[in-house]
């Protein structure tokens, strides 16, 4: 005797989060965050040698 099972459709699992490092446009935000925190100190050691502080 068969049985008749009724076979469900896999369902497509949607992820509502996407991690923004992958994109192209995360990856420039992490740079640009980078880059302005280390321009941010090497500036401020320059400033500080040139006004007498450090």
């Amino acid at each position: 005797m068969a049985k008749n099972e009724i076979k469900e459709a896999p369902k497509s699992k949607k992820n509502h989060y996407h991690n923004p490092t992958e994109a192209w446009w995360g990856k420039l935000v992490v740079w640009l965050l980078l880059l302005g925190m280390v321009g941010a100190i090497i500036i401020g050691f320059i400033v500080a040698i040139t006004s007498g502080n450090a």
